[in-house]
């Protein structure tokens, strides 16, 4: 024997809301899941950039002090590359060296 049409149509309906229910969360777990991976998206490229900002400042840090080394060789050094240069040019390889483990 069937149920009644009544009982059947509040059964239909019922699940009808579930679903309308069930959609709205869908559609609610989308967006965030959508706005979720354009943060982690904008935050690669945030880091991206900060990397690149730090080695072109390390870059520069270098030059620098190679300049500032080569502008100490030709006010202090006798042109001859004694002791003073060598030991500066040992300290900027040093340097160097420790920046690019970094």
């Amino acid at each position: 024997m069937q149920p009644p049409m009544s009982e059947t149509q509040n059964i239909n309906t019922v699940i009808e809301q579930e679903i309308l229910l069930l959609e709205a969360e869908n559609t609610v777990e989308s967006r965030t899941l959508e706005l979720q991976k354009n943060q982690f998206a904008l935050l690669l490229h945030v880091v991206d950039e900060l990397q690149n900002t730090i080695d072109e400042e390390q870059k520069n840090l270098i030059e620098e002090m190679r300049t500032s080394i080569d502008e100490n060789r030709t006010g202090v050094d006798d042109g001859s590359g004694g002791p003073n240069a060598m030991a500066l040019d040992q300290l900027v390889n040093c340097i160097y060296a420790c920046v690019t483990i970094i």
